[in-house]
């Protein structure tokens, strides 16, 4: 007996589910269509994925597919906006068609506006929900985690180097001076287009003594002679 009244007590709940939210999705499906085209209808279903479809979803999620305290917590959230979401838009086309009946006053156009503005926020939170959820995956956070890691590594590496460069550059710079210096006294830089004579024989010839010009006609003359006379050569020879 016991079994069988709370079967009939989980049937009664699934079947209350149902229905409560079969009808929270109609009124919402009923205001998303009022603010599209007649040609646009079969879009507004897309719409409920933000209100009682969106729920559901995140539900499942967090029940089965979440991992961490960052995708438990983004799931349970976005539960409860897309709870309230449902409640806000049902009820707001239950009032609008209530107006239109004449029953109750008809919403401002400015409180029309703002719902729409509400329901658009709706579906943009859980479109950034989703992309948050798989960020949020523990591996991909570990992954973000390590490559953080290794780009502070990075930074301390580099801002050692520069501290050593700073530190040592003065010395590498007075060694390289050094050899620049030795480098440079160790050339031979003789200008070996010019006529190799020492210092000594350019100053004699510039200061030698000069040479009478006649001497000069009576010794070549003395010489021609002596080579044209073989005999006189060979008498003073005998002689």
């Amino acid at each position: 007996m016991n079994h069988l009244t709370k079967w009939i007590g989980k049937l009664l709940f699934v079947l209350m589910a149902i229905a409560l939210i079969t009808y929270a999705a109609s009124r919402t499906l009923d205001f998303v269509n009022s603010t599209l085209g007649q040609d646009d209808q079969a879009i507004g279903y897309l719409a409920l994925f933000a209100t009682t479809g969106g729920a559901l979803a995140w539900l499942a999620v967090f029940l089965w597919d979440s991992e961490g305290i960052a995708q438990k917590g983004i799931s349970l959230v976005m539960i409860i906006i897309d709870v309230l979401g449902e409640l806000t838009l049902f009820t707001v086309d239950t009032l609008l068609q209530r107006g239109a009946n004449g029953l109750t006053a008809t919403l401002a156009p400015e409180e029309i506006r703002l719902t729409v503005l509400g329901m658009s926020a709706l579906i943009g939170s859980n479109i950034i929900a989703t992309f948050a959820f798989h960020i949020a995956n523990p591996a991909n956070l570990a992954a973000i985690e390590a490559h953080f890691a290794d780009m502070k590594i990075n930074q301390a590496i580099q801002k050692a180097k520069a501290e050593k460069a700073d530190a040592i550059a003065d010395e590498i710079a007075q060694r390289e001076a050094d050899a620049y210096g030795i480098a440079q006294k160790a050339k031979d830089r003789s200008d070996r287009t010019q006529d190799e004579r020492t210092a000594a024989e350019i100053f004699g010839s510039l200061f030698a003594k000069p040479v009478n010009r006649d001497t000069l006609a009576t010794a070549a003359a003395e010489t021609v002679l002596v080579e044209l006379d073989p005999k006189a050569s060979a008498g003073d020879g005998a002689k």
